[in-house]
């Protein structure tokens, strides 16, 4: 397998993954100049990818559906709540299909959908599995469910949002309904939360951790760093950054 972050943050947020000759990517948040860089970058095109799995609606996760589609009839999956929120009619007009808890198979893919606690309609992250690999990818959540925890606990890749430090958050310059949105249970996940998520997946399978969603204002690259790595006590579990304007990482197993 071979995942690879396009981008995450809070301005664009876009993952491919690949199997084989087998492609889907979850979300499509980056405008559609800049999703196709970052698949030519990557030696892919957008008629190559096998579907599509959408997170949420929000503009960070979707800003570049519309284009892409318009590109190539590419399959769309997500909840019921997410197809709606969209736009009026969105699932009729395209070539979408909600996920009703049933698991869905994408080539070697299997793809589950765990609900999450977040300030959207019907918001979830994803559980992918193959043979060999199993991933789970969950950003934009302000807390982790007993599942989502178990999910994270049997994977070998982890995608878990870092999003922000408590200190900077409550010390920073957002106004302070802002500040207390971001920290809610239906927000984003701090550095501390993300760790302790972490902490007991650490004699686990897991392999690689993916720090996603970063802030640029209340969080340091070195801080989300740093707290992983100390919850997770093990060198042999790499830990990687992302970025929003930055291609990576791109790992391979």
């Amino acid at each position: 397998m071979r995942l690879s972050v396009l981008a995450s943050g809070s301005k664009a947020n876009s993952i491919l993954l690949r199997e084989g000759d087998t492609r889907i990517l979850v979300d499509a948040g980056l405008g559609i100049r800049a999703m196709l860089l970052a698949l030519q970058q990557i030696g892919e095109r957008p008629d190559l990818i096998d579907a599509i799995f959408l997170t949420h609606e929000h503009s960070d996760h979707t800003r570049g559906l519309g284009r892409l589609l318009n590109k190539a009839p590419i399959p769309v999956y997500a909840t019921h709540g997410t197809l709606d929120a969209i736009s009026p009619g969105f699932a009729r007009k395209q070539k979408a299909f909600p996920m009703n808890g049933e698991a869905v198979d994408i080539g070697p893919f299997t793809v589950s959908a765990i609900g999450v606690s977040h300030d959207a309609a019907e918001p979830a992250a994803f559980h992918i599995q193959t043979e060999s690999d199993v991933v789970t990818i969950a950003t934009d959540l302000g807390e982790v469910s007993r599942e989502l925890s178990q999910a994270f606990r049997d994977s070998t890749i982890a995608v878990i949002e870092s999003n922000h430090d408590e200190e900077l958050l409550r010390t920073g310059p957002y106004p302070e309904v802002l500040k207390v949105r971001i920290a809610s249970s239906t927000g984003h996940l701090s550095n501390h939360q993300t760790a302790q998520v972490l902490h007991r997946c650490r004699n686990r399978n897991l392999k690689h951790v993916v720090l996603a969603h970063l802030s640029e204002e209340n969080n340091h690259p070195q801080l989300a760093r740093s707290s992983a790595c100390e919850a997770l006590d093990n060198p042999e579990i790499a830990v990687h950054l992302t970025a929003q304007k930055t291609l990576g990482p791109i790992l391979s197993l």
